[in-house]
């Protein structure tokens, strides 16, 4: 009699709308999380993928819905809807649940609807893909023409067997009981307080390992961070030497040049603040000399910029300033041209003077960066016991 009260049923599109909603997430953003964890279960060093995941989905989403639908209906009583989320969640991991609502239909039953997007693993070309069937199959070994039925009937059956519908037959016998055994009517009690706390147990842990993968998700992108900004440097550094080294040999052009007014000032700017970078150049090399071993690796091409910084004085660098306000006096600005944007125009001395501080600056900056980075490191070393 019960299998005929209760009913489960699920479809291929998203659940209806209702006035009554228990649960939501964002969409996106859950399937995006499951096929991470789905991800590192499969491969546990592998590289995170959310990225990827992210942007093939987000454009999926715009053009179709994905959004499926599973319906449980109940003729009299309720249904523990949250513990029924919680057991669906570790029935069938590789689906993203999304949210539980609920109505009364015209013929008087209690329905819940609980949207989820199935997510099956492939291990040729993109590693996930949207499929009912086959990630029923990955999940509980089930033949793909059987699997929508007897996914259906295993639902079913967990509800039954885990009490999860309390059907309204029940209810009436319990309070049907005579009050000589007021004992056993406080059971039920007991185990209710039980069962909530069972429930914020499975909570915590779930909310724990969303914060592990978001913890470990944001360690993987600061080291492509770190890859990049020091692929970043290395560039400036070649880019650095490489001027210095052939910056004299353009010498028969004309002797005016324009050039843009951001370029300009760019320039500048970097000549302006060579001094303090010079000075913190040094410090930093003091205390690398202290803390760094002999011999150990260098990520940098250290004998080269030694040499180009060797062909500096001190002189030259604390004397930068003035000679930026001479070529700044000579300099015309012109900040308002007709039809073009604002230019620069300048002796082409003042300007390969210029770019050959800038080139210094950059040269000096990107050696800072893998100078702190070496001392951070001996550190570190020390640190650990």
């Amino acid at each position: 009699m019960k299998k005929r009260e209760l009913q489960v049923n699920i479809y291929p599109t998203s659940a209806p709308s209702t006035e009554e909603l228990l649960y939501e997430v964002e969409t996106l953003e859950e399937v995006c999380q499951t096929c991470e964890k789905l991800h590192l279960e499969r491969q546990p060093m592998g590289k995170c993928v959310y990225e990827q995941v992210n942007k093939r989905f987000s454009a999926m989403f715009e053009v179709m819905t994905a959004v499926h639908h599973l319906e449980i209906s109940i003729l009299s009583g309720e249904l523990s809807w949250e513990r029924v989320l919680q057991e669906l969640a570790v029935l069938l991991p590789q689906f993203a649940w999304l949210s539980c609502k609920t109505e009364v239909s015209k013929n008087h039953r209690r329905v819940y609807y609980m949207d989820f997007v199935p997510i099956a693993y492939s291990d040729n070309g993109f590693p996930f893909e949207i499929q009912l069937q086959t990630s029923i199959q990955q999940q509980l070994f089930y033949s793909e023409k059987e699997a929508v039925r007897a996914l259906s009937q295993e639902i079913e059956e967990q509800l039954l067997e885990k009490n999860l519908w309390l059907s309204g037959k029940a209810d009436k016998s319990e309070r049907s009981r005579p009050a000589k055994k007021a004992r056993s009517i406080k059971k039920p009690v007991i185990s209710r307080e039980a069962v909530s706390v069972e429930n914020q147990l499975l909570v915590y842990k779930e909310e724990i390992k969303r914060s592990d993968y978001t913890k470990e998700r944001m360690r993987i992108a600061n080291e492509k961070l770190e890859l990049l900004i020091e692929k970043l440097e290395q560039t400036v550094v070649d880019c650095g030497i490489s001027y210095l080294r052939h910056s004299d040999e353009d010498k028969e052009a004309s002797k005016y040049l324009h050039i843009s007014l951001r370029e300009y000032s760019y320039l500048k700017q970097k000549a302006k603040y060579l001094e303090k970078l010079w000075d913190n150049n040094k410090a930093l090399i003091k205390q690398t000399e202290k803390l760094v071993p002999v011999g150990s690796s260098v990520t940098y091409k250290h004998k080269q910029v030694a040499q180009l910084k060797e062909m500096i004085f001190d002189s030259d660098i604390y004397l930068v300033m003035d000679e930026c306000r001479e070529i700044d006096s000579r300099a015309i600005i012109n900040q308002y041209p007709w039809f073009r944007n604002p230019y620069v125009k300048l002796m082409k001395a003042d300007y390969h003077s210029l770019a050959k501080k800038a080139a210094y600056f950059d040269l000096l900056q990107g050696e800072n960066y893998f100078l702190r980075k070496m001392i951070h490191k001996e550190e570190s070393k020390k640190e650990t016991p």
